[in-house]
């Protein structure tokens, strides 16, 4: 069975991308916001996503808020966050590890980047 990956993201271009890249190896599972995160993630109890890839920078709840209320709601370290983002701020970046992010990837970024870096936190 294929691992399941939920991608947030506030744009649509960048979802679809995305999913586009991703559709052949894994199920993806697609949500635009934080609050649709956490969302989904409480209906899904029974099928968790074994990653997330998030946008850091969305209206009302950013990326860095979402993974923190994650945490919160279903334990530390429960799934593995990769941030996809355009920022390349390295306060950001070193707060957001702090918070126990696996990785980022800057957009605009290569697919093969994005798979082997998924495929780098899976099999960790």
């Amino acid at each position: 069975m294929k691992r399941h990956i939920l991608v947030v993201d506030d744009v649509a271009v960048n979802l679809k991308t995305v999913k586009l890249i991703l559709d052949e190896f894994y199920r993806v599972s697609v949500v635009t916001s934080g609050k649709q995160a956490i969302d989904f993630l409480s209906r899904n109890i029974e099928d968790f996503p074994d990653l997330i890839l998030m946008d850091i920078q969305m209206p009302i709840m950013d990326g860095l808020e979402t993974m923190k209320k994650i945490k919160e709601k279903f334990g530390d370290n429960i799934i593995p966050v990769i941030y996809l983002t355009a920022i390349s701020d390295k306060k950001m970046v070193v707060e957001c590890f702090k918070e126990g992010l696996s990785d980022y990837i800057v957009k605009p970024f290569q697919p093969e980047n994005l798979l082997q870096k998924i495929k780098n936190v899976l099999e960790d």
